[in-house]
C-alpha cells in the first residue's frame, strides 16, 4: 500500500538564520546535493534546491524574484507543506 502522507517541512524561515534554514533543509532532505551556504550565497542554493527532482512536482519559485532570502524560504515552505489552516 502507497504511502500517502507527504512529511512536512517543520521549519519556519521567519524564527531563524539563513545558516539554521539551510542546515536543517540539507538534513531533512539529506538524499539529495543540497549545498550548504553562507546567508550571502542563499540564492545559489535556493537554485539548487529548485532543479532537484525532489521538488519537481512543485512550482517552487526562483529565487531571482526576492531580494531576501526569508521571503523566498516563506514561499517555499507555504508551496512545500501548502496553505495553514485558517
Amino acid at each position: 500500500m502507497a504511502n500517502l502522507v507527504q512529511p512536512v517541512f517543520p521549519f519556519v524561515p521567519q524564527y531563524t538564520t539563513w545558516e539554521n534554514f539551510n542546515g536543517n533543509i540539507v538534513m531533512f532532505y539529506g538524499h539529495e546535493p543540497i549545498p550548504y551556504s553562507k546567508e550571502e550565497d542563499w540564492q545559489s542554493t535556493a537554485r539548487n534546491i529548485t532543479q532537484l527532482p525532489t521538488f519537481s512536482s512543485y512550482t517552487v519559485p526562483d529565487p531571482s524574484l526576492y531580494d531576501k532570502w526569508e521571503d523566498w524560504a516563506n514561499q517555499f515552505v507555504l508551496i512545500i507543506n501548502g496553505k495553514p489552516p485558517q
